[in-house]
């Protein structure tokens, strides 16, 4: 009886075990890597959420690294492989650096300050270390390659996608390499048989306009259910694809590209459309409830009326001021129009070739009348809008060329007038008047 009973219970057991089994099997059976709906239900949850690390990453199996590695310990490992990046950087090792940071990101690619950080290390860092201008830009194509990286490993971060605009943008468009950099981005040199490189520029676009496409990732990310981003006020960061915008507007008359007038208007007119009709119009949560930046008062009624009329017109009235200030709105709109018309883009086209005639050729006179044009218009502009006068590149285009008007006067041996246009600017600024004056008297004298 007591043979039977055993027999029994160990039969019993064995059906516990299998029963046991099962779910693990079910929940736990590993995938293959490869297909989604592949193994138990944790490795398709692990797969369609790209949560899984199985990889131990590129690090050398006789290395202590490793040994962390086998033992779990993935953070040690990795804080071991910054700091052998940190050190192959001081040393030069690009190649040692290219592997590390390989490596680091292997062994945790969703940890999103491992992408952010070495992404800017490799662009602004590492490549300020080269001396040749193509090398430099390899280096910040890299950054840019890395970032992009992450963002497809980590499509939940906008801030990854935002980064990655950055460095397109503000890296190529603004480094003191970046006429050089600038034509890189539509012609690698580093590249056999030219042209642009795909892997950062696979539309062959204008550095803004493709640093544009990412910020607009980077919006729409933002928006999914459960997404936040931590970079910047929202305000702010959903700004950048129409800051992107115009920046590209103002390339035009940095770079003298006055023959295409017809798409500098355009490239404003789709900024000032843009400005107004998507950043402007959408909405931004406030201790008020939602505001748009670009309100009225029907606007604002009506979204007061959809929340249930708990709030005044004034109260909305008063966030939509303090929002517009925070985020320089209304100066940006303003930027737009004025840019966009023929007037001021004529203005600026004298005045370019007003300080190229006398930096060129020397050409005082002709460099005189040119600039007189451009300087009469602009006081004529800023009578008009004042608040141009907080933008800097505005005011500096304004200033320099009074600057080289008054180098021309003393070249020709005439004395300087007592009022002249664009006077009241310049006494205004009297700081920023003396910086230009002097470096203009260490490039040419007088």
């Amino acid at each position: 009886m007591n043979r039977i009973s055993s027999q029994q219970r160990k039969l019993v057991y064995l059906i516990i075990i299998v029963l046991l089994l099962a779910p693990i099997v079910y929940f736990g059976a590993p995938g293959n890597g490869k297909d989604e709906n592949s193994g138990g239900k944790l490795a398709q949850l692990r797969s369609k959420y790209d949560l899984g690390e199985t990889s131990l990453g590129n690090v050398d199996p006789a290395s202590a690294t490793m040994n962390l590695v086998l033992l779990g310990l993935r953070g040690i490992a990795s804080n071991m492989l910054w700091s052998q990046a940190v050190e192959q950087k001081s040393q030069k090792d690009w190649a040692g650096l290219r592997a590390t940071v390989d490596s680091i990101v292997l062994l945790q690619p969703h940890f999103k300050q491992v992408w952010e950080f070495q992404g800017w290390n490799l662009a602004y860092n590492v490549s300020a270390e080269w001396d040749g201008v193509a090398d430099r830009y390899e280096w910040v194509k890299e950054g840019a390659k890395f970032m992009m990286r992450g963002s497809d490993r980590n499509y939940k971060y906008p801030e990854l996608y935002w980064e990655s605009g950055r460095i397109l943008g503000q890296k190529i468009g603004r480094a003191d390499e970046k006429l050089f950099f600038r034509r890189y981005f539509l012609d690698d040199p580093n590249r056999e048989g030219g042209g642009p490189d795909p892997e950062v520029n696979p539309d062959g676009k204008d550095n803004y306009l493709a640093a544009k496409d990412w910020f607009e990732k980077a919006n729409e990310v933002e928006l999914q259910p459960g997404v936040s981003q931590s970079r910047l006020a929202r305000v702010l960061f959903r700004s950048y694809p129409v800051r992107s915008q115009i920046d590209y507007a103002n390339t035009f008359q940095e770079e003298g590209k006055f023959d295409e007038i017809e798409r500098i208007r355009e490239a404003w007119e789709v900024a000032s459309t843009e400005l107004r009709e998507d950043w402007g119009s959408e909405r931004f949560m406030t201790p008020a409830g939602a505001i748009v930046l670009e309100a009225n008062d029907e606007i604002l009624e009506a979204i007061i009326h959809e929340e249930g009329d708990q709030v005044s017109l004034e109260q909305k009235h008063e966030w939509v001021n303090r929002r517009q200030n925070m985020s320089n709105y209304r100066y940006w709109r303003l930027l737009c129009r004025v840019e966009s018309e023929a007037e001021t883009i004529e203005a600026h086209r004298n005045l370019f070739l007003g300080k190229r005639a006398f930096i060129d050729r020397q050409d005082t006179y002709e460099a005189e009348r040119l600039l007189t044009q451009g300087m009469t218009t602009m006081e004529k502009i800023l009578g008009e809008w004042p608040e141009l006068k907080q933008e800097d590149n505005f005011r500096e285009e304004c200033l320099k060329s009074v600057v080289i008007w008054r180098g021309c006067k003393q070249a020709q041996g005439e004395e300087i007038p007592a009022d002249f246009p664009l006077k009241s600017l310049w006494d205004s600024y009297p700081g920023e008047a003396q910086e230009y004056s002097d470096l203009f008297r260490s490039l040419y004298g007088g």
